[in-house]
């Protein structure tokens, strides 16, 4: 039904402002995750279990799921959803699995990795999701990533590492079980990222169902690894073993990080989900310092360098280089695109025709079609030429 294939009226803002505003909140949710987990590991007494808090975290996002679709689509809203996704949507409801069962391991992986590293030890090598971001949009959705992003997604990693680098080193388990789990965790965080990217652009369904999906599927898999040990497991004493009111804020704030990564991939995309969350960890090292007394000083050259290279890598990474006064050496098909709209505008000139600056295709078509009939030549520019072939193509479609 149509309904259920409208997003929720509150996302019907300016994409530019909810792109800015969910990366803004996902950076106040990873803060928080970041300072919570690490409380939880300082408070005396009996430990949680990773496995049941994962299963927890999964269960409050089908809750919030399934209430907002019934906010924004009434009473019959969630059966009209659940209708389209189980009866149209078959193909890819199931799809939507892979990365539900992949960001439940991942997300255990992560609680099990911070348990035998420091805090400054995690959070340098949960940046290797950056890379593997990037790279594996470019592989499996063919985005282009220009020369100058490369270069900022470098700076930015590497200051994350000298932020964190050597902060507090002192580590309470088994140093390489606790990085080779972050390390796979990354790896996964990175597909399954790119994979929910492209179903939730597809837009087959709203973002609401995507995430009931997801939490869905994330529900029943934590549940049957837990299932494994025996079903005394699911007892109330012994699932819910060790939950005090921290544990449960680092449940309910994991399951708003969630949301709020399906709302970023809607908005932005997977790599300045990685972008906004390296951000975040720079705030995490200077609370981790006030709160916990650990991690970097605040007044070294290393804490000062990596600030600054961090926010220019996120910054530069959004913006682009050229929106903030750099030129790069390296030639991008951005830079070319821009040369060729420069040769189509010396063409108009020519004839005396107008230009405003922008990329509106029609606008570009009438004026090329102006410059055909006045007689202008493109032919000293085989760019140009190619362009023009192309837009008077898509006009004619």
């Amino acid at each position: 039904p149509k309904s259920a294939l409208v997003p929720p009226k509150f996302f019907m803002a300016s994409s530019g402002f909810m792109k800015w505003m969910s990366l803004a909140l996902l950076i106040a949710q990873t803060l928080g995750f970041g300072m919570t987990l690490r409380y939880t590991r300082l408070c005396p007494g009996p430990r949680f279990s990773d496995l049941t808090a994962v299963i927890c975290s999964e269960f409050v996002k089908l809750v919030a799921s399934c209430a907002m679709i019934v906010a924004e689509s009434g009473t019959n809203g969630l059966a009209q959803s659940l209708r389209h996704m189980l009866c149209e949507e078959q193909r890819s409801t199931a799809l939507m699995g892979i990365p539900g069962v992949i960001y439940a391991a991942q997300n255990y992986l992560y609680f099990l990795g911070g348990s035998n590293l420091s805090v400054t030890m995690y959070q340098v090598a949960k940046q290797t999701a950056i890379p593997a971001t990037a790279v594996i949009s470019v592989v499996c959705l063919g985005k282009h990533v220009d020369a100058g992003r490369w270069i900022a997604l470098l700076v930015l990693t590497a200051g994350v590492a000298i932020v964190t680098l050597h902060g507090d080193t002192v580590v309470s388990g088994n140093l390489t079980v606790g990085l080779s789990c972050v390390l796979v965790a990354s790896v996964c965080s990175a597909f399954a990222s790119v994979f929910t990217e492209a179903m939730i652009k597809s837009e087959r369904c709203t973002i609401w169902e995507r995430n009931l999906q997801l939490s869905v599927f994330g529900t029943l898999s934590g549940c049957i690894c837990l299932g494994t040990n025996g079903m005394a497991c699911f007892e109330p004493d012994v699932f819910f073993s060790g939950y005090g009111w921290q544990v449960w804020a680092l449940v309910f704030i994991q399951s708003l990080g969630g949301l709020l990564t399906a709302t970023v991939l809607k908005y932005a995309d997977s790599v300045m989900k990685c972008v906004a969350k390296a951000t975040a960890v720079v705030a995490a090292a200077t609370l981790s310092r006030v709160v916990f007394s650990e991690g970097p000083s605040l007044d070294t050259m290393q804490f000062q360098v990596g600030t600054i290279a961090v926010v220019f890598g996120a910054t530069a990474y959004s913006l682009g280089f050229d929106k903030l006064g750099f030129r790069c050496c390296l030639k991008s098909e951005e830079q070319d695109s821009r040369q060729n709209a420069g040769a189509i505008k010396v063409s108009a000139e020519v004839i005396g025709t107008s230009w405003e600056h922008g990329d509106d295709t029609t606008e570009m078509t009438v004026l090329l079609e102006d410059c055909d009939k006045e007689g202008v030549s493109l032919e000293g520019d085989e760019h140009a030429t190619e362009l023009s072939v192309s837009l008077t193509a898509s006009a004619q479609v």
